[in-house]
């Protein structure tokens, strides 16, 4: 029994170091070479800095990288002539169309990302030559974004780490460092008027933002969600109701197939605005004076007369959902179970949602068969209500007249028991 014990041991002890050996192998960062040591000792922050920070956190010094796999030079030499000696391929501080070529040097490369993060894309260098970023680079423009402009150059973190600057909820930030920026963006132009820089702002104010940053949802859209990262460029008019439709795919499929898809330049944008998106309401719709179909439609014509009908049967479905979900509670309140009833109204509530969605198809006639079952639907419960109502008025009707006899026949008691005399 002992022998077998002690052979467990052994076998567990050996998988255990072949586990630890096998993540060693794996992923085993980088001990500090002589490039950090003589940065750290520098007392310009320039020059510190960066050794400083790779040290911190960095994914690349984590996997075993060190100084001289995107700059070169002999980190082994005590001489700093030595160390950036030209025969040491010492490249020095990347820039431009030079950065780009060190980061592709590995991230293009299929079979080394394979070992380190098999993931991950390797086709991010051609896509970013494809970018207005790049496309403004290869031009000579060196104000333009590259890859250590978003991921950092030292200390860059994992895109799933939430101290990284393209984490989901840094990426406003991050791209609005260039682009809010007026001095920075002084000189571009879209189509022959200055860039904005007023895009964080109105990005802040958006059901967009709301959603990621209050309600925790990172999956909301943030700028790259709509103009790409690597391939970063602005949605052309044509492609606009295309990224809107990536997310809102049934939006998308209702406008397309609508008479505005035609009319329309900007798709969603019309309505709904691009980087300041509010929540939409159903006083969008409709021909008051903040309604958005009265910027283009005028009384009397055939778009005035379909956005009149389309609000008038919503808030008439509205009104109905709110009168019959105050008596179902009525009800419930004295003591009638009405559960069936509320999966009814919520159902009615579903279709007011599905008339919503359909009126970005813009068919008054389909919005209100959609409405109309709605309303058949809180009719029903309705009547089921009132039934309950006068069953209620029984009952307390029946409790009255039981109660009465009750007392009719106490009162006779007492009377007859006062009339007879006691016994001898």
């Amino acid at each position: 029994m002992r022998t077998f014990i002690f052979r467990m041991f052994l076998a567990t002890a050996a998988g255990a170091w072949l586990l630890l050996g096998a993540r060693a192998a794996v992923a085993q960062p980088a001990q500090a070479t002589g490039c950090e040591t003589c940065h750290r000792g520098e007392s310009a922050a320039a020059l510190s800095a960066p050794a400083r920070d790779f040290a911190i956190a960095d994914v690349h010094r984590d996997r075993g990288f060190t100084c001289v796999n995107c700059h070169g030079g002999d980190p082994n030499a005590t001489d700093k002539a030595a160390a950036k000696a030209p025969s040491t391929g010492f490249r020095g501080k990347p820039s431009g169309q030079a950065i780009i070529a060190v980061c592709s040097g590995c991230h293009s490369d299929a079979a080394l990302m394979r070992k380190y993060a098999p993931r991950q894309r390797v086709d991010q260098a051609t896509e970013y030559a494809t970018s207005v970023h790049g496309q403004q680079l290869a031009k000579g423009d060196t104000k333009v974004a590259t890859c250590v402009s978003c991921h950092g150059a030292h200390g860059v973190r994992l895109v799933s780490d939430a101290q990284s600057p393209v984490y989901a909820l840094n990426v406003a930030a991050t791209c609005t460092k260039c682009h809010g920026d007026p001095e920075h963006m002084k000189g571009y132009t879209l189509n022959g008027a200055p860039l904005p820089t007023d895009q964080g702002e109105n990005y802040a104010k958006s059901v967009h933002f709301a959603a990621m940053t209050q309600n925790s949802d990172l999956s909301a859209p943030t700028c790259n969600d709509c103009h790409g990262n690597h391939g970063a460029a602005p949605p052309g008019v044509d492609a606009i109701a295309n990224v809107c439709g990536t997310c809102h795919t049934v939006f998308a499929t209702k406008f397309a197939l609508s008479t505005h898809a035609v009319i329309f330049e900007r798709g969603c944008v019309e309505c709904h605005g691009n980087h300041d998106i509010l929540a939409p309401t159903d006083a969008m719709v409709g021909t008051d004076d903040k309604a958005l179909c009265a910027t283009c439609h005028s009384e009397g014509d055939n778009g005035h007369k379909a956005a009149m009908a389309m609000r008038t049967g919503i808030e008439k479905l509205k009104a109905a959902i709110a009168h019959t979900e105050a008596g179902v509670a009525a009800v419930e309140n004295a003591g009638i179970e009405m559960g069936d009833q509320l999966l009814t109204v919520r159902e009615a509530a579903n279709h007011l949602t599905l008339a919503r969605t359909e009126l970005h198809a813009f068919d008054p006639a389909v919005v209100q068969t959609v409405l109309d079952e709605g309303l058949g639907l809180t009719a029903k419960v309705d009547e089921a209500a009132a039934a309950a109502q006068n069953e209620l008025s029984f009952r307390r009707t029946g409790l009255a007249i039981s109660l009465g006899a009750i007392l009719l026949v106490v009162v006779a008691l007492q009377l007859k028991i006062r009339t007879l005399k006691p016994h001898a």
